[in-house]
């Protein structure tokens, strides 16, 4: 009878850590889960990586870090509503992060939300007028509403400070031919293709400018 007992308390005990394994096993260490997700995106497995990453809110995360980053996977998985949902929750999370409001940018700017864009880009620069990333954005947000004029004001902005920048500076070439200011935009293309004469936008925009 004793025999018995004690062999049933050992299948038990057997049985229970089998059980507490297979608890430890299905939600992994935090740790392991970012970098997993890590590890999935770098292969451009982004929805793999989404999967993996939502096993820490299982875990019980909900921190800023977590919604951020999810932000940012479901963003590079065109999964843009859900994006901004979770760019939103991080925030929230961090009142007086711009990181977050960058993020948020981001997704709002795929969908053409640029009105939306258009008001967050300037919740940033609320905290910090000399962004690069909400001032460039804001001007093309403005571009991509037809108000050149705006444009033109964000891009020359950023071209005190980023002199070099030959984006920027294609940017506000553009601006300056959609408000068909063509000698103004001739200039900028000119100058553009003098230290990159393959520039596709700037070729292109040379073009118009020129009547050609």
């Amino acid at each position: 009878m004793k025999k018995r007992r004690l062999l049933t308390f050992v299948v038990l005990l057997g049985v229970l850590s089998s059980i507490s394994t297979a608890w430890g096993e299905s939600v992994p260490p935090i740790s392991r889960i970012y970098q997993q997700s890590y590890e999935e995106e770098a292969k451009g497995n982004y929805q793999e990586a989404i999967f993996v990453l939502m096993q820490a809110s299982r875990a019980g995360d909900n921190s800023y870090l977590y919604h951020l980053r999810l932000g940012w996977l479901q963003y590079l998985a065109s999964k843009y509503p859900d994006s901004v949902n979770s760019y939103r929750k991080a925030a929230i999370l961090g009142k007086d992060s711009i990181e977050a409001k960058l993020g948020l940018m981001l997704p709002l700017m795929a969908q053409g939300k640029w009105s939306d864009a258009e008001k967050v880009a300037k919740e940033i620069l609320s905290l910090e007028h000399l962004s690069y990333l909400a001032n460039s954005r804001l001007a093309f947000i403005y571009y991509n509403l037809n108000q050149y004029k705006e444009a033109e004001a964000y891009y020359r902005k950023i071209l005190v400070y980023y002199p070099g920048d030959i984006e920027m500076q294609a940017g506000l070439a553009w601006s300056l031919l959609k408000q068909n200011k063509k000698e103004a935009a001739e200039k900028v293309f000119d100058e553009i293709l003098r230290y990159v004469p393959n520039h596709v936008s700037a070729n292109a925009g040379m073009k118009i400018a020129k009547g050609k």
